[in-house]
């Protein structure tokens, strides 16, 4: 049976761009519009150009406040649409909707995987499969998915950035028909991947040694519009290229539902998710 494309191939880019430091996480809840753009207004005022650093760190007090959303990452030409928390923990529900069919849930450190009628069938009718890093053959595939979560966190994003990155405003731009500020900070890969202190040892080793195939800097875009929200980034290294770039919008802020993790009935292991690699 073929692996999805994203599973065997996009998610190499998805390690790629995911630079990421501890600075809080995912979560239930959150205000709506008018809440998330007052409390923007609030720690950055009305300052139509303010300094990089405090732009950032303005929008992620921001989407803390927000709580959830809507994602759709891009990679590779594959694209994961779904929602995202970032109150308590880093938890994404993404499914694919287009060249793949694979679906990923990431509860903090758990990570179930699904798929089309293939996976199903591999995994004995169930629709999800528990994997973790000791797994035959897709045990690297927990951390990928681990960090792709991670990726998606918009707090942990705006705040690694504000605070170690080399952050310049690039202009003003339309993005999803509504004016938004685009900025890019330039950060080691190294100390981001050493900085991942939520994932084991073993874990931050494996991810520092992709990001290093990946280059010794990484390149993050963002668009913050005038409620201080963040609607999309753009990551990716500096050996890997713009080529090479994960894309996360975000809609619907403090809306999305609330992600549980797949009844025990339908979860299957890692070692029957990886019979997908066996034709």
């Amino acid at each position: 049976m073929r692996v999805p494309r994203l599973v065997s191939a996009g998610v190499a880019a998805a390690v790629l761009a995911a630079g990421l430091t501890a600075c809080g996480s995912g979560g239930h809840g959150g205000g709506g519009t008018a809440d998330v753009k007052a409390a923007g207004d609030a720690i950055a005022g009305k300052a139509a150009d303010p300094d990089p650093r405090a732009a950032l760190a303005a929008s992620a007090a921001v989407m803390q406040r927000a709580g959830n959303g809507s994602l759709t990452l891009t990679t590779g030409g594959d694209t994961l649409t779904g929602a995202g928390e970032w109150r308590q923990r880093t938890v994404v529900d993404l499914a694919g909707a287009t060249k793949s069919s694979t679906k990923a849930r990431v509860l903090g450190d758990e990570v179930y995987l699904g798929g089309g009628t293939e996976t199903t069938a591999a995994l004995g009718g169930r629709h999800w499969a528990r994997i973790g890093p000791k797994d035959p053959i897709v045990g690297s595939m927990s951390v990928i998915f681990l960090t792709m979560a991670q990726l998606t966190n918009p707090v942990l994003q705006l705040g690694a950035a504000a605070q170690s990155g080399k952050v310049t405003r690039i202009g003003t731009e339309t993005v999803a028909g509504a004016r938004a500020t685009h900025y890019r900070a330039v950060e080691d890969a190294a100390k981001l991947a050493d900085g991942m202190t939520a994932l084991g040892a073993d874990q931050r080793a494996a991810v520092r040694q992709t990001l290093d195939s990946g280059g010794s800097t990484l390149t993050v875009d963002f668009w913050i519009n005038e409620g201080r929200q963040l609607v999309q980034l753009k990551e990716y290294g500096d050996k890997a290229g713009e080529a090479s770039a994960v894309t996360v919008a975000y809609t619907g802020l403090g809306a999305a539902p609330t992600i549980e993790a797949p009844a025990a009935s339908d979860v299957g292991t890692g070692t029957d998710f990886a019979g997908l690699f066996h034709s």
